[in-house]
């Protein structure tokens, strides 16, 4: 999980990973919260040996926000990527009342991006980013795999500038991976995983 620039891991086992994070070993009782974690690393993996209960630990710290994003692929290999808040992201926003994951999705890149509502495929991943001035929300954000509708590859793309969003464009593969230097680390590493999954 994600908090500002810095990153979270929940594990099982140690891993080697880039970056080379500091290991913390959970061996029992509650976990701090993430802000206490990443105090003094950019990246910690907790090692713990019942993930289930360490989530529910490090999770009583913060209230959920529920969200839902699309990785949006043209006919071309093409991703719909965003610019918001001086960022590249991918369009993505709240849940609505009575909205199941993929509906709330849609409508998401719809109002983003102004395309027509895009076909949604299958899940892709789910990201979780810790925020707020208490650092008392986590937003999980539940992403799908989308298309175009049929006819609508053409629809010129508005930004909808009222969410900070400046510019929408389409990225194929290697434009892709020149953006994730820009994103936030939740959004670059989602870019990277759509880049080794096309």
């Amino acid at each position: 999980m994600d908090f500002g620039n810095k990153r979270l891991t929940l594990a099982d086992v140690q891993l080697p990973v880039q970056g080379a994070p500091a290991v913390t070993i959970h061996k029992e009782g509650p976990l701090p919260s993430v802000a206490d974690l990443l105090a003094e690393a950019p990246h910690v993996w907790v090692q713990c040996g019942d993930l289930e209960a360490a989530w529910s630990s490090l999770n009583r710290h913060t209230e959920d926000v529920l969200a839902a994003g699309g990785l949006l692929t043209n006919a071309e290999g093409a991703l719909l990527c965003i610019h918001r808040l001086g960022h590249w992201d991918l369009p993505k926003g709240k849940v609505e009342p009575g909205e199941d994951w993929p509906t709330a999705a849609a409508r998401e890149v719809h109002e983003e991006c102004g395309v027509p509502l895009p076909i949604v495929g299958a899940p892709f991943a789910t990201t979780y980013h810790v925020y707020g001035q208490g650092h008392d929300k986590m937003k999980v954000t539940h992403w799908f795999r989308m298309t175009p509708a049929a006819g609508t590859d053409t629809v010129a793309l508005t930004p909808q500038t009222e969410e900070g969003i400046t510019e929408v464009r389409w990225a194929l593969p290697e434009e892709v991976a020149q953006l994730e230097a820009d994103a936030f680390g939740n959004i670059s590493r989602l870019m990277s995983a759509w880049r080794a999954n096309r």
